[in-house]
């Protein structure tokens, strides 16, 4: 069997690489606006990879303090944060037709947003 699910392992080290590199702002976007909340949604349909989310989320808290990823999720809500894995985006509308599908899609992707903040920040208050 592959061990692809511990993928996050190899994603934690990349994440140290670029914090050094590019700064802590893009080494959060790298691991959890993208990384973490693929492995989550991956996380549903395969218990291997949900075996690890506890591992890979304690890794992220060890590389990262709390108030960098308050920082992080504060800056993705407000919109500051550049398309962390297409997250929120508006898409290409001109406002004049609803799109239910994207309206879902977004939906789905601000309740894993929360539920990775409660995942990485358990004792922070909503």
């Amino acid at each position: 069997m592959s061990e692809f699910h511990r993928i996050w392992i190899d994603q934690c080290a990349a994440a140290e690489g670029i914090r050094e590199r590019f700064g802590v702002n893009d080494a959060l976007r790298y691991l959890v606006g993208e990384k973490l909340l693929r492995f989550m949604e991956v996380s549903d349909e395969r218990p291997e990879f949900a075996a690890e989310l506890p591992q890979f989320v304690n890794r992220i808290r060890d590389l990262f303090d709390t108030h960098e990823i308050v920082s992080f999720f504060a800056a993705l809500e407000a919109g500051q944060v550049p398309d962390p894995a297409k997250l929120l985006n508006g898409g290409d509308s001109d406002g004049t037709e609803i799109d239910e599908n994207a309206i879902v899609r977004d939906a789905e992707k601000i309740l894993l947003v929360e539920n990775a903040k409660r995942l990485l920040l358990p004792d922070a208050a909503d």
